[in-house]
């Protein structure tokens, strides 16, 4: 007879071309931060007479339901204005403004990203009237903070995934009781049924935790209303009439029928073998769950290639929860069971033996979609090193390779072939391993620990804004520099090209002592190709006369202004202009 094993694993591997074939029809093209690409008036225009509306564009999509403005008049007065995003662009937010008269006034602003939730605001000011004094006043756009609620949030769900995908794929690939001495395969359907235990308590609270995510979101989204909508309110709202929220739904109604199928009575006895069906329906589930999930990722933000990049970002969940999932699974379901048993050898081998092959398999699958996402998230070696973005996911990538090594350490226990080339070097004798099985229960549980902080990176690396925009044609800039009275500027960007980059200012007073401490340096950006407005931004003082900026404020190629204001208690403002082009990509 056929092990039941091998039948799951063809039912498997056509789950996954169908799922595969699904992601082709179900991607859409979205983006995951709306920036203020331009607007019309401009930031910092004074105009002859007031406009009807304010037209403001972003880079991808953005959700009416929860995207907005708020005026606001020199003196502070607020005004709620009305606003819609136009049918015929989705990138573009329509303000419609009451009738003005001369002064100045600045533009709230709020948007919600159609594609991952992400939320950006910032300001525009502009006059109405020549008389109309705009002083220092300029558009400022920043991308709102990511929350540590939302990662943590990320973080569960990343991992009761891993846990319900880790469980049934023990249960149905990596345990077979059936082929097993009798000693061994009671044990083995014993842990079967912990396991599906297991699956069934991930399901409940990956639903529990899919609820918590919908109160943040409509938290969050009431607390950044210019409207008065109560928390409720929001929350439906993004149920309803959000492409976030009917994924939403999916994935919920996917974990109740999942939740349902492993129903622990089902197997209450451990003589029972698990069902065959049951298993071939779940675990079509679960790749449709991954897949759901991979639709609110970067992967679906990419323009070109997207059922790709969707494609790989599902089989990159796949292989992460099989491997960490199945570790678990093992830990939580079969490890208590064999720790004191005389025959722990056999039992350990029969359980991690199997898995050894998936967990290869699993590898190799993260590293080929790991290298392609990097590929396409990542724009060149320099973002790895110079983007949050990339320095978390260098971190990630340590910690992978930590759990490579432990796993690899496991391997040489079950198979001393392995061992068999540091044998040799070190003159032991044939069979030798460096690690005693005994030290297995803890080298594992450990190497589970790391896996669940793995998916805390992940959670991370998702919730912020990725390093796309880096170019490797791109060149960095040699500094310019100027002396402004007693003040001497020097500017660096790096790597100098149209999207992020690191700005560098070095601040020094040529006098000693220095008349006064610096307070603040900010930068101020001008297109000179086209009349795009001011952008301004605060730099961060990281040590004695140096400042550090990240940001896409060059976010086209061409020709710049960049002011760099040094501001100081008491001292007139030391401002250096350096004209700075940006070149296109090669």
């Amino acid at each position: 007879m056929r092990p039941m094993y091998h039948k799951n694993l063809s039912h498997f591997g056509w789950a996954i071309v169908l799922t595969a074939l699904i992601s082709l029809t179900m991607v859409g093209r979205a983006s995951a931060h709306a920036y203020l690409v331009r607007s019309d008036p401009a930031a910092n225009d004074i105009l002859d007479s007031a406009p009807a509306t304010m037209r403001l564009w972003f880079s991808e999509p953005v959700s009416a339901a929860f995207s907005g403005a708020r005026l606001l008049s020199a003196g502070g007065q607020a005004t709620d204005v009305t606003s819609y995003v136009d049918s015929t662009d989705s990138t573009l937010l329509v303000v419609n403004l009451p009738e003005l008269s001369q002064g100045v006034y600045s533009l709230r602003w709020a948007v919600h990203s159609a594609a991952d939730g992400h939320l950006t605001q910032g300001l525009i000011v502009f006059g109405i009237g020549q008389g109309a004094d705009l002083g220092t006043a300029t558009a400022v756009a920043t991308d709102t903070a990511v929350p540590w609620p939302e990662i943590i949030l990320r973080w569960l769900i990343f991992s009761f995934y891993a846990g319900l995908i880790g469980a049934f794929a023990v249960t149905y690939l990596v345990l077979n009781p059936d082929v097993q001495p009798d000693a061994i395969a009671v044990v083995q359907r014993a842990a079967q049924k912990r396991i599906l235990e297991l699956a069934w308590w991930s399901s409940l609270l990956a639903l529990a935790a899919g609820f918590a995510w919908v109160g943040w979101q409509a938290a969050a989204l009431a607390d950044s209303s210019f409207g008065s909508i109560s928390i409720t309110a929001a929350g439906w709202q993004w149920l309803s009439q959000t492409r976030l929220g009917y994924l939403w739904w999916a994935r919920q109604a996917i974990l109740l029928i999942v939740a349902v199928n492993l129903w622990p009575q089902r197997f209450s006895s451990t003589e029972t073998a698990v069902p065959t069906r049951s298993g071939q329906l779940t675990g079509i589930l679960l790749l449709l769950l991954l897949l759901s999930q991979s639709l609110t990722s970067h992967a679906a933000a990419l323009t070109a290639d997207t059922a790709m990049a969707v494609a790989a970002d599902t089989l990159h969940l796949l292989a992460a929860s099989f491997w960490v999932g199945e570790l678990l699974a093992l830990v939580v379901g079969l490890l208590p069971l064999v720790r004191q048993r005389a025959d722990f050898t056999a039992l350990v081998k029969a359980g991690w033996q199997p898995f050894g092959k998936w967990a290869a398999l699993s590898v190799g699958i993260l590293i080929v979609t790991g290298i392609y996402s990097t590929s396409r998230e990542v724009g060149s070696p320099n973002a790895m090193v110079t983007t949050f973005y990339g320095r978390v996911l260098l971190l990630k990538i340590g910690l992978v390779l930590m759990i490579g090594l432990i796993g690899a350490a496991n391997s040489t226990m079950f198979h001393p072939r392995l061992a068999a080339p540091l044998a040799r070097l070190l003159h032991k004798p044939a069979g030798w391993t460096p690690l005693s099985l005994r030290r297995f229960p803890r080298l594992v549980v450990t190497e589970v620990c790391v896996g669940l902080l793995v998916f805390l990176l992940a959670g991370l690396v998702t919730a912020v804004p990725t390093a796309r925009g880096f170019s490797s044609s791109a060149v960095a800039a040699a500094d310019l520099s100027q002396t402004i009275g007693d003040m001497f500027i020097k500017l660096n960007v790096s790597p100098n090209q149209a999207g992020q980059n690191i700005f560098t200012v070095r601040a020094v007073s040529t006098r000693r002592p220095a008349p006064a401490e610096i307070t603040r340096v900010i930068l101020r950006f001008t297109y000179l190709d086209q009349d795009l407005g001011l952008v301004s931004a605060d730099m961060a003082n990281v040590e004695p006369d140096l400042y550090v900026l990240g940001g896409n404020q060059l976010f086209l190629a061409g020709n710049w202004q960049i002011d760099v204001v040094v501001r100081r208690q008491g001292v007139e403002d030391s401002v250096a202009q350096f004209k700075w082009t940006v070149p296109q990509k090669q």
